[in-house]
């Protein structure tokens, strides 16, 4: 299987204020494969648009 996109150990950080971080995305690995339909499915603030970003 070939992927169109891997992603690996993705991390996104927002800076709250100068000395705190919020980590959104802690880490995840994904493939997603040539001529795939694929869903990005979570609870309400899991982070699925930050991610797709």
């Amino acid at each position: 299987m070939e992927a169109l996109l891997s992603v690996r150990n993705l991390r996104i950080n927002f800076r709250l204020d100068k000395d705190t971080t919020f980590e959104a995305v802690k880490g995840i690995s994904f493939d997603i494969p040539k001529n795939a339909t694929v869903a990005l499915v979570g609870e309400s603030g899991s982070g699925k648009s930050v991610t797709s970003l």
